[in-house]
Protein backbone atom coordinates (compact mmCIF):
# COMPACT_ATOMS: atom_id res chain seq x y z
CA UNK A 1 0.00 0.00 0.00
CA UNK A 2 2.93 2.23 0.94
CA UNK A 3 4.05 1.75 -2.58
CA UNK A 4 0.97 2.30 -4.21
CA UNK A 5 0.69 5.76 -2.18
CA UNK A 6 3.96 7.17 -3.08
CA UNK A 7 3.00 6.41 -6.86
CA UNK A 8 -0.06 8.19 -6.60
CA UNK A 9 1.81 11.07 -4.81
CA UNK A 10 3.65 11.88 -8.00
CA UNK A 11 0.43 11.56 -10.74
CA UNK A 12 -1.23 14.10 -8.29
CA UNK A 13 2.18 16.30 -8.00
CA UNK A 14 2.35 16.11 -11.87
CA UNK A 15 -1.43 16.85 -12.64
CA UNK A 16 -2.48 18.82 -9.55
CA UNK A 17 -3.02 22.43 -10.02
CA UNK A 18 -5.02 23.93 -7.55
CA UNK A 19 -6.79 26.38 -5.17
CA UNK A 20 -6.10 25.96 -1.50
CA UNK A 21 -9.89 26.26 0.55
CA UNK A 22 -11.09 25.61 3.71
CA UNK A 23 -13.45 22.54 4.02
CA UNK A 24 -17.09 23.01 5.23
CA UNK A 25 -17.81 23.90 8.42
CA UNK A 26 -19.10 21.73 11.25
CA UNK A 27 -22.69 20.35 11.28
CA UNK A 28 -25.18 20.18 14.28
CA UNK A 29 -24.43 17.49 16.21
CA UNK A 30 -26.68 15.20 16.67
CA UNK A 31 -28.71 14.20 19.88
CA UNK A 32 -26.84 11.34 21.30
CA UNK A 33 -23.78 11.77 19.19
CA UNK A 34 -20.67 12.56 20.63
CA UNK A 35 -17.87 14.66 18.82
CA UNK A 36 -14.28 12.83 18.31
CA UNK A 37 -11.23 15.28 17.96
CA UNK A 38 -7.97 14.39 17.08
CA UNK A 39 -5.23 16.73 17.54
CA UNK A 40 -3.62 18.14 14.49
CA UNK A 41 -6.69 16.70 11.91
CA UNK A 42 -9.92 17.65 12.48
CA UNK A 43 -12.79 15.82 13.75
CA UNK A 44 -15.67 13.14 13.24
CA UNK A 45 -18.82 12.62 14.65
CA UNK A 46 -19.63 9.30 16.34
CA UNK A 47 -23.30 7.44 16.70
CA UNK A 48 -24.20 6.21 20.53
CA UNK A 49 -23.99 2.91 18.97
CA UNK A 50 -19.89 3.03 18.81
CA UNK A 51 -17.30 3.46 21.03
CA UNK A 52 -13.19 4.83 20.37
CA UNK A 53 -10.89 1.87 20.79
CA UNK A 54 -9.26 1.56 23.88
CA UNK A 55 -5.42 1.42 23.46
CA UNK A 56 -2.37 3.85 24.67
CA UNK A 57 -4.05 7.13 22.78
CA UNK A 58 -2.55 9.99 24.40
CA UNK A 59 -5.16 12.69 25.17
CA UNK A 60 -4.98 16.80 24.98
CA UNK A 61 -7.26 19.02 26.38
CA UNK A 62 -7.63 22.61 24.43
CA UNK A 63 -8.90 25.54 27.17
CA UNK A 64 -9.05 27.91 24.45
CA UNK A 65 -11.50 26.29 22.07
CA UNK A 66 -12.58 24.34 25.14
CA UNK A 67 -11.94 20.86 22.95
CA UNK A 68 -10.80 17.80 24.57
CA UNK A 69 -9.70 14.91 22.00
CA UNK A 70 -7.27 12.71 21.09
CA UNK A 71 -3.66 12.92 20.02
CA UNK A 72 -2.88 9.86 18.43
CA UNK A 73 -1.75 8.94 13.93
CA UNK A 74 -4.29 6.35 14.46
CA UNK A 75 -7.36 6.20 16.21
CA UNK A 76 -10.11 3.34 15.77
CA UNK A 77 -13.93 3.31 17.02
CA UNK A 78 -16.40 0.25 17.07
CA UNK A 79 -19.10 -1.00 18.03
CA UNK A 80 -19.98 -0.30 21.55
CA UNK A 81 -19.66 -3.00 24.13
CA UNK A 82 -16.64 -4.30 22.59
CA UNK A 83 -14.68 -2.13 25.04
CA UNK A 84 -15.72 -4.19 28.02
CA UNK A 85 -16.25 -7.18 26.24
CA UNK A 86 -19.82 -7.51 26.82
CA UNK A 87 -21.65 -9.90 24.81
CA UNK A 88 -23.84 -7.36 22.46
CA UNK A 89 -20.09 -5.68 21.79
CA UNK A 90 -19.80 -9.02 19.79
CA UNK A 91 -22.91 -9.27 18.06
CA UNK A 92 -22.28 -6.90 15.39
CA UNK A 93 -19.16 -5.46 13.12
CA UNK A 94 -18.30 -1.71 12.49
CA UNK A 95 -15.02 0.07 12.13
CA UNK A 96 -13.98 3.69 11.43
CA UNK A 97 -10.65 4.70 11.76
CA UNK A 98 -8.32 7.55 10.66
CA UNK A 99 -4.86 7.60 10.22
CA UNK A 100 -2.29 9.60 9.22
CA UNK A 101 1.02 9.13 7.85
CA UNK A 102 3.44 12.09 7.76
CA UNK A 103 6.21 13.21 5.69
CA UNK A 104 8.13 15.99 4.58
CA UNK A 105 6.53 20.13 3.21
CA UNK A 106 5.46 18.97 -0.06
CA UNK A 107 5.50 15.28 -0.34
CA UNK A 108 1.75 15.06 -1.01
CA UNK A 109 -0.78 17.80 -2.89
CA UNK A 110 -2.87 20.35 -1.40
CA UNK A 111 -6.38 19.32 0.22
CA UNK A 112 -8.10 21.12 -2.32
CA UNK A 113 -6.13 19.49 -5.22
CA UNK A 114 -8.07 19.87 -8.48
CA UNK A 115 -9.76 16.75 -9.05
CA UNK A 116 -10.70 17.40 -12.70
CA UNK A 117 -7.42 17.16 -14.44
CA UNK A 118 -7.01 13.30 -14.59
CA UNK A 119 -7.28 11.24 -17.24
CA UNK A 120 -9.44 8.03 -17.45
CA UNK A 121 -6.08 6.26 -18.25
CA UNK A 122 -4.78 7.94 -14.75
CA UNK A 123 -7.95 6.72 -13.02
CA UNK A 124 -7.37 3.10 -15.00
CA UNK A 125 -3.67 3.54 -13.42
CA UNK A 126 -4.13 4.24 -9.83
CA UNK A 127 -7.47 2.09 -9.25
CA UNK A 128 -5.37 -1.21 -11.09
CA UNK A 129 -2.36 -0.03 -8.18
CA UNK A 130 -4.61 -0.29 -5.41
CA UNK A 131 -6.79 -3.28 -6.08
CA UNK A 132 -3.36 -5.29 -6.66
CA UNK A 133 -1.68 -3.73 -3.18
CA UNK A 134 -5.22 -4.24 -1.71
CA UNK A 135 -4.79 -8.04 -2.97
CA UNK A 136 -1.29 -8.60 -1.69
CA UNK A 137 -1.80 -6.49 1.84
CA UNK A 138 -4.56 -9.66 2.45
CA UNK A 139 -1.98 -12.43 1.89
CA UNK A 140 -1.79 -15.23 4.28
CA UNK A 141 -4.30 -13.29 6.44
CA UNK A 142 -7.08 -14.99 5.62
CA UNK A 143 -8.94 -12.06 3.92
CA UNK A 144 -9.87 -12.05 0.66
CA UNK A 145 -11.23 -9.67 -2.06
CA UNK A 146 -14.81 -10.65 -2.80
CA UNK A 147 -15.82 -7.27 -4.83
CA UNK A 148 -13.60 -4.59 -5.94
CA UNK A 149 -15.43 -1.23 -7.06
CA UNK A 150 -13.90 1.42 -9.83
CA UNK A 151 -11.86 4.24 -7.73
CA UNK A 152 -13.58 7.96 -7.51
CA UNK A 153 -12.00 11.23 -7.23
CA UNK A 154 -14.27 12.91 -6.08
CA UNK A 155 -14.82 15.77 -3.49
CA UNK A 156 -16.05 15.34 0.07
CA UNK A 157 -17.31 17.73 2.42
CA UNK A 158 -15.40 20.36 0.21
CA UNK A 159 -12.31 18.14 0.57
CA UNK A 160 -10.77 16.48 -2.19
CA UNK A 161 -9.84 12.91 -1.99
CA UNK A 162 -9.67 9.52 -3.46
CA UNK A 163 -12.13 6.55 -2.42
CA UNK A 164 -12.08 2.99 -2.29
CA UNK A 165 -14.51 0.88 -2.10
CA UNK A 166 -14.30 -2.86 -1.88
CA UNK A 167 -15.76 -5.98 -0.22
CA UNK A 168 -14.02 -8.31 1.77
CA UNK A 169 -14.28 -11.96 3.72
CA UNK A 170 -12.78 -13.11 6.70
CA UNK A 171 -12.60 -16.76 6.48
CA UNK A 172 -16.42 -17.42 6.34
CA UNK A 173 -17.56 -14.78 8.13
CA UNK A 174 -19.96 -12.53 7.12
CA UNK A 175 -18.99 -10.01 4.18
CA UNK A 176 -17.69 -6.74 5.50
CA UNK A 177 -17.75 -3.57 3.15
CA UNK A 178 -15.07 -1.40 3.08
CA UNK A 179 -14.97 2.51 2.13
CA UNK A 180 -11.19 4.35 1.98
CA UNK A 181 -11.07 8.23 1.83
CA UNK A 182 -7.46 9.07 0.69
CA UNK A 183 -7.20 13.18 2.00
CA UNK A 184 -3.69 14.65 0.73
CA UNK A 185 -2.35 17.53 3.09
CA UNK A 186 0.79 18.93 1.81
CA UNK A 187 3.42 17.40 4.25
CA UNK A 188 0.80 14.41 5.32
CA UNK A 189 -1.87 12.03 3.91
CA UNK A 190 -5.37 11.35 5.94
CA UNK A 191 -6.68 8.37 5.40
CA UNK A 192 -10.37 7.61 6.98
CA UNK A 193 -11.71 4.03 6.29
CA UNK A 194 -15.68 3.18 7.32
CA UNK A 195 -16.61 -0.85 7.41
CA UNK A 196 -19.22 -2.38 8.77
CA UNK A 197 -20.98 -6.23 7.72
CA UNK A 198 -23.08 -6.04 4.43
CA UNK A 199 -25.15 -7.83 6.44
CA UNK A 200 -25.77 -5.17 8.96
CA UNK A 201 -26.26 -2.20 6.67
CA UNK A 202 -30.02 -1.70 7.86
CA UNK A 203 -27.94 -0.59 11.05
CA UNK A 204 -25.01 1.11 10.17
CA UNK A 205 -25.67 2.61 6.80
CA UNK A 206 -27.43 5.87 7.60
CA UNK A 207 -25.34 6.35 10.89
CA UNK A 208 -22.23 5.93 8.58
CA UNK A 209 -22.98 8.50 6.07
CA UNK A 210 -23.83 10.80 8.51
CA UNK A 211 -20.50 10.14 9.59
CA UNK A 212 -18.90 10.70 6.64
CA UNK A 213 -20.55 14.07 6.44
CA UNK A 214 -19.43 15.28 9.75
CA UNK A 215 -15.40 14.52 9.07
CA UNK A 216 -13.42 17.64 8.66
CA UNK A 217 -9.79 18.27 8.77
CA UNK A 218 -9.33 21.57 10.49
CA UNK A 219 -5.27 21.44 10.44
CA UNK A 220 -4.81 22.32 6.78
CA UNK A 221 -1.20 22.83 5.58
Amino acid sequence: MKKALLLLSSLLLILGSYSQTLSKSLPLLKTGWSRIYIKDVGSYDLPPTMEVQKGKYKEFNDNAKKIYGFDATQITAQQKGLNELEEKGFEKYARVMIKTDIGAVGDYEKLSFNICKFTKADILEMNNMFKQQIRQGFSGTGLRLTEWYPIKIEKVNGMSCIRISYKRQLNDNPFVLVNMYIFHNNDRMHTFTLSYRLSEANVWKSDFATILNSFRISNIR
